[in-house]
C-alpha cells in the first residue's frame, strides 16, 4: 500500500489528458490530487472518472485554477468552491471539507487536505500587503487570479485565506494526540 500524490494535471491541455488516460491501476493505493486539475467542471469530472476507479481512495485539495471563473453564469468564489466539493463528493473523492483520515500504511500519517490560499505574504518586506498587486503589476507581473479568482463573498482573497486558515486550524486542533 502506498500513499501517492500528484498536482498540476492541467487537463485543459490535450497532452495532459492523454497522460491521465495512461495512469495505471493502483487498487491498494491512496492518491492525493493537490490542485490545478483544470479550469472547468468538465476537467474535474474527467479526472475523477479516470482516477477514482484506479485507486483505493482519492483526495483533492484545490489549486487556484479550479477556482477561476471566466463565464458570466459560472459560480464564483466560495460558491464555486462549494460546487467543486459537491462534484468531488459525487465521485467519492475526499475534500478539505471532509474529516481528516489516517492512512493505514506504515506509521501514523494523517491525510490533512488543507485549502488555505495565499495572502501576499510572499512579497518583499518593504511592500505593504495592500501594495503587493500594484507592485507586481509595475514589474510586468499580474497573476491571472486577480482577474479570474473571485473572493466572493469575502472582500478579498486574503480575507478568504484567513478564514480558511481559521477553519483548518480548528480541524487540526481537534485531532487526537498521540
Amino acid at each position: 500500500m502506498k500513499l501517492l500524490a500528484i498536482s498540476d494535471l492541467h487537463l485543459g491541455h490535450e497532452a495532459n489528458r492523454l497522460a491521465l488516460a495512461g495512469v495505471s491501476d493502483h487498487p491498494d493505493d491512496w492518491l492525493i490530487v493537490a490542485g490545478d486539475v483544470g479550469e472547468t467542471f468538465a476537467h474535474m469530472e474527467l479526472a475523477w472518472q479516470t482516477l477514482v476507479p484506479r485507486f483505493s481512495k482519492v483526495f483533492w485539495t484545490p489549486g487556484n485554477h479550479e477556482l477561476w471563473s471566466s463565464g458570466p453564469n459560472e459560480p464564483r468564489g466560495a460558491r464555486r468552491y462549494d460546487a467543486l466539493v459537491g462534484l468531488c463528493r459525487s465521485f467519492g473523492v475526499v475534500t478539505p471539507e471532509d474529516p481528516f483520515e489516517t492512512w493505514p500504511g506504515h506509521g501514523r500519517t494523517i491525510v490533512a487536505r488543507i485549502f488555505t490560499f495565499y495572502d501576499y505574504s510572499f512579497r518583499p518586506a518593504d511592500v505593504p500587503a495592500e501594495d503587493a498587486v500594484p507592485w507586481a503589476r509595475e514589474s510586468g507581473v499580474l497573476c491571472s487570479d486577480e482577474r479570474l479568482l473571485s473572493p466572493e463573498p469575502f472582500a478579498t482573497r486574503a480575507a478568504w485565506c484567513h478564514e480558511r486558515v481559521r477553519l483548518t486550524q480548528a480541524k487540526l486542533n481537534a485531532l487526537p494526540g498521540d
